[in-house]
């Protein structure tokens, strides 16, 4: 009784972490570079902006949700769809039992370099309290890296808490 107990209590763990946003950035797969991000997940609908090709081992927007054959997505400051087709993904959690990095707070920011400057021009995007950002990561004295092939994002520690592996 006691092993379907804990069995039970760590089912739930995992369901309430599947259960969580994950910090996904994205970016155009299509043949000329770029896929249209429109107002509503319809080809008939205004496009609002692009979303380009991966740059630097880094996409260009962040994932937002997804419904059916659409994405929605957010590029700079602007949210809409895109055809999910046409968009590749690129995330730092893995579930492969490592510490993770959550957001502690609604518009925790992720900045494209070191912030060090504090301007805000290096605003990558925003998150929601309690998404999971990553698994895979490295460490500095005042953040979190995350790691592409020739740009980094980067976290405040003062912005996350470190949950444990279970």
């Amino acid at each position: 009784m006691k092993r379907f107990f804990v069995f039970f209590a760590a089912l739930m763990m995992g369901a309430t972490i599947w259960a969580q946003q994950v910090f996904t950035v994205v970016y155009a797969t299509s043949d000329d570079g770029f896929v249209n991000v429109r107002q509503r997940p319809s080809t008939k609908a205004p496009v609002l902006t692009k979303l380009y090709m991966f740059s630097h081992g880094l996409g260009s927007g962040v994932l937002r949700g997804q419904s059916g054959n659409w994405s929605k997505v957010s590029v700079g400051n602007i949210t809409g769809w895109a055809y999910s087709k046409y968009v590749g993904t690129q995330d730092w959690y893995q579930g492969q039992g490592h510490d993770k990095l959550v957001a502690l707070r609604d518009k925790t920011p992720i900045y494209r370099e070191d912030f060090k400057d504090g301007s805000t021009d290096l605003l990558f995007s925003t998150v929601s309290k309690g998404t999971i950002i990553a698994d895979q990561y490295e460490e500095n004295e005042e953040y979190y890296i995350l790691t592409t092939a020739h740009d980094n994002l980067y976290i405040k520690k003062t912005d996350v808490r470190v949950v444990s592996a279970f």
